[in-house]
């Protein structure tokens, strides 16, 4: 089996940039996108592993994304992150069978468990 590979869906160019190297330092295959539509026009091709989404993308929430890809029969685990406090995306996030939902600023160790809880591997020791 190879890598899992980990789409990443933040509209924030600089939070996407520390993720994808963060991701990549402990073995995940990394594909990113700034908009929700251009995670749709190629995630037929490309189905990830999983997804790590913000909850308050530029085009579309990441709730309504997740919805989405349900209705169209796709149920990929989803890791949902929000520098939002606001305690309604949770209950959406967990509607839509979130794997987790992580509040920023976070932790790399609380992203990294858990994006290997969404892909079913342990970085801490494959790495």
């Amino acid at each position: 089996m190879g890598q899992p590979v980990v789409a990443v869906i933040e509209s924030d160019l600089g939070i996407r940039t520390a993720i994808d190297a963060l991701l990549r330092a402990y073995g995940f295959r990394v594909e990113l996108y700034p908009t929700a539509q251009k995670f749709l026009e190629t995630v037929n091709d490309n189905e990830p592993s999983c997804v790590v989404l913000d909850v308050q993308l530029s085009d579309l929430s990441g709730i309504d994304l997740a919805r989405q890809l349900l209705a169209s029969g796709l149920k990929l685990p989803t890791v949902f992150m929000t520098g939002s406090k606001e305690q309604g995306w949770r209950r959406q996030a967990v509607e839509v069978g979130c794997v987790a939902f992580v509040e920023r600023p976070f932790s790399a160790r609380v992203l990294i468990e858990a994006v290997a809880t969404a892909t079913g591997s342990n970085p801490f020791f494959e790495k």
